[in-house]
């Protein structure tokens, strides 16, 4: 019997019981939306599956957290489950970290077009149309092995078109050696292509980025097979805000006189390119070769009232979370030349650069502050990239109090780049 084509949506990450982060002063007339995001991204892909008329959703993992949704979560998942099920919309969910099966409250039953999987092995559910096979989707919820185990997805091909579904991480050589048309993967926030030939393997993301490592569009992926097992796979974008860096340097501020003109002809085009959705912005504005102390925590602060002022209450609204303050990319040579104690810190600094040394601030931490945990946790770095930001900061901060600024270092900016008054 010849194949025939269908359709079905790739989704994962929902995470309806976490809230959106890295988020300063959120002003009245945007709080509804950025409480109701992941909520509304969320209810986009089933809706979107009902227009389309896909023949089944496949999640990937992290739908939510019962637990922590609450009723309120668990009723609205259960609605859509009951929306796809009128229009015979097949649901495979494959668990992640926050809902495996486990998790699941046992009093409540899921609709019997719903399809979630165990964790003990792979299963087999063949999607089928007037009683013909059409697909076979393998699939577990994730025991709690940050891995993807390719071999457990073995199995004897019958002809279907073979959709695998699989939560954590996975090496794209290991998953494309099984006999696997399309991998479903879930467990990252960010969409990422590990593979667009036979067989696709991509992570979909989730609709709703929450922090602002996840910049960029966010949505679902929806997936057209045809009758020669062609994929064509397209991103659906559905997230209502979206959270981005933007970096100013010397260069930006020259061609446009002033930061202010900078940030301003910045603004203009994230809002153009936006689509019309709500933007968090954090700035990062980078220093002279010489810091002049033209940036100090007043100036700062001021730049991010009129920043508010001017953008952030619009429809879509570009709201400024905040502005750090970037060190230079480098300092005068003379600076690290001195015979003085400015000299001898900037030497030491650039060799612990470097050197990519770990600043050990524990005997600090233990000696000043030993019973204060929320310090040792914010002072804690673990990540070589953390490790050096924070020298960068600190090195910073060093110029100024040895230079002889004033520094403020209960600035509402909480960035440094000192005054010279």
């Amino acid at each position: 019997m010849a194949k025939e084509s269908f359709r079905f949506i790739h989704a994962s990450d929902l995470h309806l019981e976490q809230p959106l982060q890295d988020i300063l002063d959120l002003p009245d007339h945007l709080r509804r939306t950025v409480i109701e995001a992941p909520w509304k991204a969320a209810e986009a892909v089933f809706e979107y599956a009902v227009v389309e008329n896909v023949d089944f959703v496949v999640l990937a993992g992290d739908i939510l957290n019962p637990a922590a949704c609450g009723a309120q979560g668990v009723a609205f998942l259960l609605e859509q489950f009951e929306t796809l099920r009128e229009r015979n919309i097949a649901v495979f969910w494959a668990g992640g970290r926050v809902d495996g099966p486990d998790r699941w409250p046992d009093s409540i039953a899921l609709p019997d077009n719903v399809h979630l999987m165990g964790k003990d092995a792979v299963e087999a559910h063949v999607f089928r149309r007037s009683g013909e096979p059409i697909a076979t989707i393998l699939g577990r919820s994730s025991n709690d092995n940050q891995i993807i185990r390719a071999a457990e997805y073995a199995h004897d091909p019958d002809g279907t078109y073979v959709i695998a579904v699989a939560y954590g991480e996975g090496d794209a050589d290991t998953l494309a050696a099984e006999s696997v048309d399309y991998w479903a993967l879930g467990g990252r926030h960010q969409m990422t292509v590990l593979q667009t030939e036979e067989p696709a393997i991509r992570y979909c993301g989730t609709p709703q980025a929450r922090r602002l490592q996840e910049e960029g569009g966010h949505g679902f992926l929806l997936v057209d097979v045809d009758a020669q097992d062609c994929v064509q796979v397209r991103q659906i974008e559905v997230d209502l805000v979206r959270y981005t860096e933007q970096d100013i340097d010397a260069e930006d501020q020259a061609m446009e006189d002033d930061l202010k003109r900078a940030c301003a002809k910045r603004v203009s085009r994230l809002l153009s390119e936006s689509h019309g959705r709500h933007l968090l912005v954090q700035w990062r504005v980078q220093l002279p070769g010489e810091p002049t102390g033209s940036l100090s925590p007043a100036t700062l602060q001021e730049l991010l009232h009129w920043l508010r002022r001017e953008f952030g209450q619009g429809q879509p609204a570009c709201w400024s979370l905040d502005i750090e303050v970037l060190p230079p990319r480098k300092l005068p040579d003379q600076w690290q030349q001195e015979d003085t104690i400015l000299g001898d810190f900037l030497r030491i600094a650039e060799q612990s650069r470097k050197k990519a040394a770990k600043v050990d601030l524990q005997p600090i931490i233990d000696a000043e502050t030993p019973a204060t945990k929320a310090w040792q946790v914010a002072l804690a770095i673990n990540q070589p990239e953390e490790q050096a930001a924070r020298l960068a900061q600190s090195t910073l901060l060093g110029i100024d109090l040895l230079r002889g600024r004033k520094v403020d270092l209960l600035a509402s900016t909480r960035r440094f780049g000192g005054s010279d008054q």
